[in-house]
């Protein structure tokens, strides 16, 4: 199918959304990179299946209803319908985009245990508000754990009511659970998918079980904790002797070590970072305060559909990145020394080698101008990222967005920010030349920071 699927590139679906370029799929699916709104054009993700005449009304009620949720960590179904290509009727569902998945990453390597502790947070409270709501996900799995922009996030376009039966577990493959054929779909059965899931990020393969056989799966032996515990409490055979979201929330928390304490103990220092050598393409996780996420989650405070903005967990900076202090809204600062760049006064070099690069600074930052009464709508933090291209002058010739947040318009006052960033020149040889920049924002009730970090040269 993925060459029928691929021929399809070019369409039009229903008039709106063009097919740009097939990313994946399967016999009963295709995902292809779209654009929504013709105005201000944004990339997006639509998803086509053939239509089932006896399923097509259950299917775009499934879909209506994921439009309507909001969480920072769950994908957005934006848009569905049915539209026909070279006389094949079809559904569709347009999604937010993501750059990859979990999957796309196991072929190359399994996780470090220390990736896992980051990417379960966020997993487990969209798959709790997903329970809260009355839905389970019924198709967890390394495909539909995704990274759009800097966070994780969990797909949304195959949920379904708690309580419903699947008319064949055979969608779900190697992550049904036991009672998937027989009995109706209860949030235990996410919990059974996501302890096989645990188990195949950290080996590179599922646990071996036999459906046929009344016992649990037969887990690796040299799984680390908390891991083995939490995948042994997921993968029991009967639904009400497995662990809630909230119960493995708990465990990940109770289990939480701090790395740097670690190497204190032990008497190791962190390796230092070669910047000269190329990076081993990461699993963007947002990699800190992941206390603070794990014990948000455990509350589990309903939304109910209130109005108010998301909390997202913190990120560390990465090394080469130049945090820049909260102020007022709109206020603009100077550099500080520690991002001045070094003049022979300071022990720098007056004569750079040929070819040597040198980093550029912030020289003057403008933060977002936020209403009030927005700013007292947010629970926590929103973090928005945008990219920069700047000048050899240093001026700001374009700014995008990287990752949007769950607020559009906090997302529109990050960009407008932006583009009036100014920028001392990086240099290369002793020549300014043109420069690319990270600004990460962290909205909170009280103020706003930014964290700028040069990507290029």
């Amino acid at each position: 199918m993925s060459e029928t699927w691929k021929r399809w590139e070019g369409q039009v679906v229903d008039g709106r959304f063009p097919l740009l370029r097939y990313l994946g799929g399967s016999d009963r699916s295709a995902v292809f990179l779209t654009e929504r709104s013709a105005g201000s054009p944004e990339k997006a993700a639509i998803k086509v299946i053939p239509a089932d005449s006896a399923a097509t009304e259950s299917q775009l009620r499934r879909w209506k209803q994921s439009a309507e949720l909001a969480h920072p960590h769950l994908v957005r179904v934006f848009e569905s319908g049915r539209w026909e290509v070279e006389g094949t009727p079809i559904l569709y569902v347009v999604m937010e985009a993501a750059e990859e998945d979990l999957s796309q990453i196991l072929p190359e390597r399994a996780l470090s245990p220390e990736e896992v502790r980051e990417m379960l947070p966020p997993a487990l409270a969209a798959i709790g508000y997903i329970h809260e709501q009355g839905l389970v996900h019924g198709r967890l799995r390394p495909s539909n754990i995704l990274a759009a922009g800097d966070q994780v996030k969990v797909s949304a376009d195959s949920l379904r009511a708690s309580g419903e039966m699947l008319a064949s577990a055979g969608g779900m493959d190697g992550y049904a659970p036991p009672e998937a054929e027989s009995v109706k779909l209860t949030p235990a059965a996410d919990v059974w998918s996501l302890g096989i899931t645990v188990v195949e990020v950290l080996t590179q393969r599922r646990p071996t079980w036999n459906p046929a056989e009344p016992t649990s799966p037969l887990l690796p032996k040299d799984l680390p904790e908390p891991f083995a515990e939490i995948a042994r409490r997921c993968l029991q055979v009967d639904p009400q002797q497995r662990w809630t979201i909230a119960e493995i929330a708990g465990r990940l928390q109770q289990a939480k070590i701090s790395p740097a304490k670690s190497l204190v103990a032990s008497g190791t220092r962190a390796p230092a970072i070669d910047e000269s050598r190329p990076r081993r393409k990461k699993w963007p996780f947002a990699v800190a305060a992941i206390g603070i996420a794990v014990v948000a989650l455990i509350a589990l405070v309903p939304t109910g559909g209130k109005k108010k903005s998301e909390v997202q967990g913190q990120e560390a900076e990465p090394a080469n990145s130049a945090p820049i202090a909260s102020s007022p809204v709109g206020r603009e600062s100077k550099p500080s020394p520690a991002t001045r760049p070094k003049t022979p006064a300071d022990g720098g070099s007056s004569e750079p080698s040929e070819g040597a690069v040198g980093k550029g600074a912030v020289l003057q930052k403008v933060l977002p101008q936020v209403s009030p009464s927005a700013r007292n709508t947010i629970e926590g933090k929103i973090k928005v990222r945008v990219r920069v291209e700047v000048d050899p002058s240093g001026n700001v010739t374009e700014a995008r967005l990287v990752s949007a947040g769950p607020s559009r318009y906090f997302a529109q006052r990050a960009l407008e920010a932006a583009r009036g960033w100014k920028f001392t020149p990086a240099q290369v040889g002793g020549q300014p030349v043109p420069s690319e920049w990270n600004l990460r924002f962290g909205f909170r009730r009280t103020d706003t920071e930014v964290v700028a970090t040069q990507t290029a040269p």
